[in-house]
């Protein structure tokens, strides 16, 4: 195994530890003992937890990202595509470990800045995306200010993962999942949009979920 292919490792397993049980918490000797090696060795690979933090989280990051874009590259409508997104945000809320923000946020603020903005831009950008194709379609409205619902898109995600107004309990609830997800859908749809829905996805029209 080449170096960059050990490192690589390394990245995908201390991520793994930090999603578990947050950074704080977690010492590069807890980090060695759990990969089976040396903290001497780990040093080879890293020049301090920071480093390892910072490329531990970029990783998720662009994980994430990835999985986003390959929903988009599978040429769906913008409806099915919307629930395909919804659906890949919900698995990543449900794994979302409110403690490793926290220690992120607390002890490693600048790389927390760095990465929350990355978010934006990423959420922002792929929201951007599948409104204008919506439009284009004819399935969302065409009068929408697709800039401007995306940065409410963004913004409201934001703001449900760092509120104490709704409980992780709740939060992470399939009701109040979809609850938000049509709060959303229904106000960007077009007539056909409706139709569309209605026809494809019936149980979201129901009242109780």
């Amino acid at each position: 195994m080449n170096n960059d292919s050990r490192t690589n490792e390394i990245i995908v397993q201390a991520l793994g530890v930090f999603q578990r049980y947050g950074i704080k918490s977690v010492s590069m000797d807890d980090l060695a003992r759990h990969m089976g090696m040396s903290k001497k060795t780990l040093y080879q690979h890293f020049s301090d937890k920071t480093q390892l933090v910072e490329d531990a989280l970029n990783l998720l990051l662009e994980s994430d990202y990835c999985s986003m874009k390959s929903i988009e590259q599978q040429n769906l409508n913008a409806i099915d595509e919307m629930f395909a997104l919804y659906r890949h945000a919900s698995t990543t809320v449900r794994n979302h470990n409110p403690v490793l923000e926290f220690d992120l946020q607390r002890y490693f603020p600048q790389i927390y800045k760095k990465l929350r903005d990355r978010t934006r831009t990423q959420m922002h950008e792929i929201m951007l995306n599948n409104l204008t194709k919506g439009k284009t379609e004819g399935l969302y409205r065409n009068n929408l200010n697709e800039n401007i619902i995306a940065k409410l898109f963004v913004l409201r995600m934001e703001n449900l993962m760092h509120t104490d107004l709704v409980s992780l309990e709740e939060l992470f609830s399939e009701a109040f999942f979809i609850e938000t997800y049509r709060y959303h859908l229904f106000g960007i749809l077009s007539e056909a949009g409706l139709q569309f829905i209605k026809t494809n996805y019936p149980d979201f029209i129901a009242t109780n979920i």
